[in-house]
């Protein structure tokens, strides 16, 4: 029931905003949700609060990394909400409809073999778009590096900046440690 979800991811955004996030991120892609939250924060005052939509998030073989660490009891997968893989149009659909409800940051997941749906939304948009490396992408750099196939730094050095060609503004992945640490940024 899309609208039922939408009014409960209403009610999430609001309680994550009164408990001081800076900002709300719904992965869920239910269709309108985004004007949805974006219309109640307003209406609450919580202009403060701003809204990043994983408007084309694919669904991926690249997640299972992620969701063998949190050991879930979750059977089948989640493609019946995601996008297919080759839905370029879709994610161009999406893309467009959450920017016009007024998502603040576009997000594109998973990042590396999506790179031409990051150009994409650079091009459709001028709002901030995200990337996010998940944890396949992760698991296979760090494999191929403890392998001897690659040199880690050099290769994930070398991916920041195609996200970054590519047209993203923020990239999120599990290599920001190591990247603050190679970047001479180490946070402690």
């Amino acid at each position: 029931n899309n609208a039922a979800s939408v009014a409960r991811l209403v009610q999430v955004a609001q309680a994550y905003a009164d408990a001081g996030a800076h900002m709300v991120a719904p992965s869920d892609m239910m269709d309108n949700r985004i004007g949805a939250i974006k219309t109640h924060l307003q209406e609450m005052g919580r202009t403060d609060v701003a809204l990043m939509s994983y408007s084309a998030k694919y669904a991926s073989a690249l997640y299972c990394p992620f969701r063998s660490a949190c050991s879930t009891n979750l059977e089948g997968n989640r493609a019946d909400y995601q996008l297919p893989p080759a839905a370029e149009g879709l994610g161009r659909r999406a893309i467009i409809r959450d920017v016009n409800e007024g998502a603040d940051i576009i997000m594109v997941k998973p990042g590396i073999a999506y790179l031409d749906m990051v150009r994409m939304a650079r091009e459709l948009t001028s709002t901030p778009v995200a990337v996010y490396q998940v944890s396949g992408e992760y698991a296979m750099l760090a494999a191929a590096a403890a392998a001897g196939a690659i040199t880690e730094k050099d290769t994930v050095l070398e991916l920041m900046t195609c996200f970054r060609r590519a047209g993203a503004d923020i990239i999120v992945s599990y290599y920001t440690p190591k990247l603050l640490r190679w970047l001479g940024q180490d946070m402690g």
